[in-house]
């Protein structure tokens, strides 16, 4: 009987730990602030701007460290950093708005829009370019990025013309810069505008956000958080790189860590797409032999129990991630942005860092 009563108890404790589990409520900003600097400690990092939203509202904001490390000023709401890849996410959304307006097929050839393509490429999807799966080379040596790049978007396509397909077309995610200069040759063949222009017309002044550049050109210098990168476990200057103009579309972006979260919660918000053509979107690619791919409509997908997960990341550096269910309307934001580590820490593992404190397994209150 004595076991009994004592079985009884054990479950009764688990019960009670189970119930203060499930009433667990949001991190406290002291909480956030430690994980934050711990990720500094440990991984070496110079800059950090952390934003994370639920459904629409703020619930953190996190700044940390200095801008450049020979006493450049602290890092504030205002600093800027260098988004690198994250900048693709702009010209997903741009087309995810050609798709609603009926105006773009995801599911027909780019060629069909863009009629100089190389002849090896005609077939190849708007789709297929937009989750990395084309098969593409790349358009550029990734490994000496001090060359000169090719002085047009036409010239990087043209001196592809010949050279083969790394692997056929839909069987492989291979991601490579060369997709996005496909789709922002498409978007502007479509639209009669420049990839600029769409880019400030509809994502920045719809929203009203003022931080966030195309290019170097107009960056405050006193608000920017130099790159840096790690060589033998320290921090030191990363190489520049000139990227030119054509290359925006996939790189060379710049922006604040709260206008980024602005504009995933906008987008969320079904201020940019309605929200069930974003639900639709961002399903994983689909092979045909029933494997899937890495990403959804160009961005990087999970899943994290009954939350979905979709983002990107800048440079392994820094990452951006809309977690969500069902309809949109129960989400959360991260923004974080890093300027380099000394260990080269994944942004994966950063974001993960803020994400696991977040109480992802509790329903939505009514």
């Amino acid at each position: 009987m004595g076991r009994v009563r004592l079985a009884l108890f054990c479950v009764a404790l688990l019960g009670m730990a189970t119930a203060c589990a499930a009433q667990e409520g949001p991190p406290s900003r002291a909480e956030l602030d430690a994980i934050v600097a711990a990720n500094a400690r440990e991984h070496g990092i110079p800059a950090q701007a952390v934003v994370v939203t639920h459904n629409g509202r703020t619930i953190y904001e996190g700044y940390a460290g200095m801008r450049r490390i020979d006493g450049g000023g602290a890092v504030t709401p205002d600093t800027v950093f260098g988004v690198f890849s994250v900048s693709k996410l702009f010209a997903s959304v741009l087309l995810f708005q050609e798709v609603e307006a009926g105006r773009l097929d995801l599911d027909a050839p780019a060629a069909r829009y863009v009629q100089t393509l190389p002849p090896a490429w005609r077939a190849i999807t708007v789709r297929q370019f937009l989750d990395h799966v084309s098969g593409a080379p790349e358009y550029f040596d990734p490994a000496d990025l001090s060359r000169p790049f090719p002085s047009t978007r036409e010239a990087a396509l043209a001196a592809l013309d010949g050279k083969p397909l790394v692997e056929p077309a839909d069987t492989k995610t291979r991601y490579t810069q060369t997709n996005y200069l496909v789709l922002a040759a498409v978007l502007e063949a479509v639209t009669g505008k420049s990839y600029g222009d769409l880019v400030r017309e509809r994502i920045v002044d719809t929203l009203g956000l003022k931080n966030v550049w195309l290019g170097r050109q107009g960056v405050p210098d006193d608000r920017l958080a130099a790159d840096y990168q790690g060589e033998n476990g320290r921090i030191a200057p990363a190489p520049p790189i000139a990227w030119p103009v054509y290359a925006q579309s996939h790189a060379d972006g710049y922006a604040t860590a709260a206008d980024l979260a602005v504009f995933l919660d906008a987008l969320a918000a079904g201020r940019l797409v309605p929200p069930a053509r974003l639900v639709e979107l961002w399903r994983p690619h689909a092979f045909a032999n029933g494997n899937t791919g890495f990403f959804a409509s160009g961005w990087d997908y999970g899943e994290a129990g009954a939350w979905r997960e979709v983002g990107h990341d800048g440079a392994a550096k820094l990452r951006v991630r809309l977690l969500f269910k069902g309809d949109l309307s129960e989400r959360y934001v991260i923004v974080y942005l890093a300027n380099g580590s000394a260990d080269g820490v994944w942004s994966r593992k950063l974001v993960d860092s803020i994400q696991e404190r977040l109480p992802l397994d509790q329903e939505r209150a009514p």
